[in-house]
């Protein structure tokens, strides 16, 4: 075989190979980039059915819970606000007559979640009585060297930037070609040879806007708008909490190197405590006093709270030499400032002292339902009693 016709050859079995993987794989990440209609059809078939589900992409939360929030809001009178952090809180930790829905998004910083408590507050604020907003320390959001964003929460306003938001075809090109997307699809092709109804599966996932209805293990409705975690009840529930159950849980083998390592001077939450020597951004303090005195002057209330992290790990950092000081700093500046603006902050960072267990965690910062649910039922005793504002921290 001469090298042209060997050229020839190769070329075109390349071509067999990739242009069905291209095609298959550009439908799935046009699917994946999520559009308003896609959106309102998650949202409608949540109102309508209190099921599991989101719309995708899956880092961009904001369009469906904006969506879910305007429908829930006849229902609700508290908020839960910030990052993927706090989607472990769900409806039932708060005591009878608070009424809640966690609008917290994927990777949703400090400065964006005050933009959007500022949002509801100034057009909701004598319905939401309640609001709760995360300091996200121990992965840098507290310590970002910015203002509050200015955020529309608008429905149309929401929608219309997912409509503006363009990816040129040539991004999409690679992104198809890449390892990790021919990976998902080897799995997506693997799913649909199994299936008892080869023909529909394949259809379903990739031309049709969603798959069937399906029980989740705790058997709540469950509906798959999007291409990725299909069957796997990965989304949020009624109440805006994560389900989690598309991700894997940290193991019993992984936790005490997962701890140490988190407590190292090279680890993330060591590095969000050097950024600023410790010094939360007093812009942030600012707003959210200000919003706390304007909730406070219609009968609301506000309650911030420092998430919770595996056992061990700020007990470690609390011990470091390059950690230490930072984060006493933290605690000190919170402490002083919670007590002069009449706030209660929960410090929920040791959340061994709530009865947290490791096994209660996705990693070391995203604690699940159980462990909230053993945190809140330990904090609201206190609060109904009149604790003073400041740090809380159950002895």
């Amino acid at each position: 075989m001469s090298g042209r016709t060997y050229l020839l050859v190769f070329t075109f079995l390349c071509t067999l190979f990739l242009a069905p993987v291209t095609v298959l794989n550009l439908s799935l990440g046009t699917r994946a980039l999520g559009s308003p209609e896609v959106t309102r059809l998650a949202s409608d078939w949540q109102h309508a059915t209190h099921g599991v589900t989101y719309a995708p992409p899956i880092w961009s939360n904001r369009p469906f819970k904006t969506l879910r929030l305007h429908d829930r809001l006849p229902d609700i009178n508290a908020v839960v606000f910030g990052a993927s952090t706090v989607m472990g809180m769900t409806a039932d930790v708060f005591p009878e007559g608070v009424r809640a829905y966690n609008f917290s998004q994927s990777s949703n910083s400090l400065a964006s979640a005050l933009g959007e408590a500022e949002y509801v507050a100034a057009r909701f604020g004598g319905r939401i009585q309640w609001f709760v907003i995360p300091f996200d320390w121990s992965i840098g959001f507290l310590f970002e060297k910015r203002d509050p964003e200015k955020i529309d929460l608008a429905p149309e306003a929401v929608l219309g930037a997912m409509t503006a938001r363009e990816i040129p075809f040539y991004r999409q090109l690679l992104d198809a070609l890449s390892y990790p997307k021919i990976e998902n699809l080897v799995t997506i092709l693997r799913d649909v040879l199994r299936s008892p109804d080869r023909a529909k599966t394949f259809r379903q996932v990739f031309f049709e806007v969603s798959g069937d209805e399906y029980a989740c293990p705790d058997g709540a409705r469950a509906k798959d708008f999007d291409v990725l975690y299909r069957g796997k009840c990965g989304g949020f529930y009624d109440d805006g909490s994560m389900t989690f159950s598309a991700w894997n849980r940290i193991q019993p083998q992984e936790v005490e190197q997962r701890v140490l390592a988190g407590s190292l001077a090279s680890s993330k939450y060591s590095a969000a405590l050097q950024s600023t020597r410790g010094n939360p951004n007093p812009s942030f303090l600012k707003r959210v006093a200000q919003l706390k005195r304007d909730l406070e002057g219609r009968g609301g209330k506000l309650i911030v709270i420092l998430p919770p992290l595996i056992p061990g790990l700020e007990a470690r950092l609390s011990a470091a030499p390059h950690s230490a000081e930072n984060l006493a700093r933290l605690k000190q500046a919170l402490a002083v400032w919670a007590r002069q603006e009449g706030i209660v902050t929960i410090d929920a960072g040791r959340s061994e002292r709530y009865g947290c267990a490791a096994l209660e965690y996705l990693d070391e910062h995203h604690a699940m339902r159980e462990c909230y649910r053993k945190l809140f039922a330990r904090f609201w005793p206190d609060y109904r009693r009149g604790i003073a504002p400041g740090l809380y921290t159950f002895p």
